[in-house]
């Protein structure tokens, strides 16, 4: 489709996050000569609280969310991406020229990249902000391997995958449900299932504890961990309401090309829903990148107006 432009973008990518997949696809953009701005919210990305990463290709003996975060930053930074460290409020996706709305300005781009990935419900304990990366974690497949033949508890406000594939690390599991669940049959035996309340997580320097109360008495569970598997929290109600489709999850819908239903909008990585791993998000984000480029350069060949 042809397009008509009255002035020319500030920006040809706008990365809206800077986690692994807007990352990745600001680097890539960067390096290839296109002027890109990734947008950072206030919120941190979930791959910096991760205490250590062990499945990551190139890493034989892990390394922690914050320093593999720390180094795709910088080596986004180096490829010559701009970054903000701003919370976008509002976006116009649907014109040509798409506009990013933050506290502060509007800022425009041909087209936009959306790596805004998703948050986890809290449970809202005393202890889950201070340790979490300390022994408390969102993501058993990430953390999981750190625990082997470890004490843990799993909270869950539904019967999770995660504790049969954590059952074969763990030497002990206390599954904490959070809404009441029919009857759980062939568990393994290192899993105790506890229908108690949960006071507080607690600790010195990591977790150490779990407190609990169980019929009317509280007492404290001894753990070396803290897993939370609760529903995720998407961060698309801005995104929505730019008319790109989310599912009923409030996962934003892409093809396989990372294309949302907008022309010349992306999408990568958790807001996906595809997958919830690091490299994953790596993968689309360097997969939104590669085609928001051939869009940038079929708008190039198609624009009719003078763009000084």
């Amino acid at each position: 489709m042809s397009i008509f432009l009255s002035e020319k973008p500030l920006y040809d990518v706008i990365v809206i996050g800077a986690g692994p997949a807007g990352l990745t696809a600001g680097m890539y953009c960067a390096s290839m000569g296109f002027k890109t701005l990734v947008i950072e919210g206030s919120q941190p990305s979930r791959l910096q609280l991760a205490e250590q990463i062990h499945n990551y290709p190139g890493f034989p003996d892990g390394v922690s969310g914050f320093e593999l975060l720390n180094r795709m930053r910088i080596q986004t930074l180096k490829a010559g991406a701009e970054f903000r460290r701003e919370d976008v409020v509002a976006v116009d996706l649907l014109s040509p020229v798409k506009t990013v709305i933050t506290r502060s300005e509007s800022i425009t781009a041909f087209t936009v990249i959306i790596a805004i990935g998703l948050g986890k419900r809290k449970l809202n304990i005393e202890g889950e902000d201070r340790f979490l990366g300390l022994g408390i974690s969102y993501c058993a497949l990430c953390d999981g391997p750190l625990y082997k033949d470890k004490t843990i508890a799993l909270v869950s406000d539904e019967f999770p995958g995660d504790l049969l594939s954590l059952s074969r690390l763990a030497s002990k599991i206390y599954f904490i449900p959070l809404n009441p669940l029919e009857s759980i049959s062939g568990l393994p035996g290192n899993v105790e299932v506890l229908n108690v309340k949960i006071k507080a997580i607690t600790g010195v320097n990591r977790v150490e504890g779990l407190r609990i109360t169980r019929n009317g008495i509280e007492e404290t569970l001894q753990v070396d961990g803290v897993f939370i598997s609760t529903r995720n929290i998407p961060f698309t109600s801005i995104i929505a309401k730019s008319g790109v489709e989310i599912d009923e999850r409030g996962c934003i819908k892409v093809g396989k090309d990372m294309a949302t239903n907008i022309e010349g909008v992306y999408a990568a990585g958790d807001c996906t829903c595809g997958g919830m791993q690091v490299a994953v998000a790596v993968g689309q984000g360097a997969v939104a990148a590669i085609n928001a480029m051939a869009y940038i350069h079929q708008q190039r060949k198609e624009l009719k107006s003078i763009i000084v």
